[in-house]
């Protein structure tokens, strides 16, 4: 692997000249020759570097996938977070993404957390993925409480309010109790109005 590749690449993207730093990350990524490589060069990628949304598809693909699914299948904690964070390099990538089964970034939040329950990091995470769903799934109140990009159901918001109390237990300083709350209150609304339109008792009971 030779790095000062990759820092050349830096260079030719920071100046602007996108057809020297597309040649550039090819050529880099030719270098590497053992998995073992790819794994360190990928920690030290992680460490020392910020992306935004997504790592440059080329190095994604050649160089951190092939480490990160790996990982993924022997239920590494490091590589499942590693992926969670590059979701949208799988989103855009449909071969990619389906070889660590259609994971959404939620799922794998979930699944780092399974394997490291007492790690603050991953209840954290995996809070953060809970609390921006409920904000999408109540964007369009007070019309309703969407699941998908539809209406919930009854079922759909039953698993919502499970979601809740998973939220309560990973928010140990209780910093999202107020807005749990209210979340909470909406759902219940919206639960009583899908009964009362259908003809149904509105008892939650």
């Amino acid at each position: 692997m030779e790095q000062a590749l990759f820092e050349q690449y830096e260079a030719a993207k920071e100046q602007g000249n996108k057809g020297l730093a597309t040649a550039l990350i090819a050529k880099f990524i030719g270098t590497f020759s053992t998995d073992e490589e790819r794994k360190e060069w990928t920690r030290w990628y992680m460490v020392n570097r910020t992306f935004g949304h997504a790592v440059r598809h080329e190095l994604f693909e050649g160089v951190m996938f092939p480490v990160l699914l790996v990982g993924h299948q022997r239920s590494d904690p490091w590589c499942i977070e590693v992926l969670e964070r590059c979701a949208q390099n799988l989103y855009k990538a449909d071969h990619l993404w389906s070889q660590v089964g259609y994971q959404t970034e939620m799922q794998l939040a979930e699944r780092r957390l399974e394997l490291i329950p007492n790690d603050p990091k991953a209840k954290t995470r995996l809070l953060e993925h809970l609390i921006a769903w409920f904000r999408y799934s109540e964007h369009e109140w007070p019309a309703g409480i969407l699941y998908g990009a539809d209406g919930a159901t009854e079922a759909q918001c039953q698993e919502i309010l499970m979601s809740i109390k998973k939220a309560r237990t990973l928010d140990e300083g209780r910093a999202h109790l107020h807005y749990l709350n209210q979340f909470e209150a909406k759902v219940d609304q919206y639960i009583h109005r899908l009964r009362t339109s259908a003809g149904r008792p509105a008892s939650n009971a």
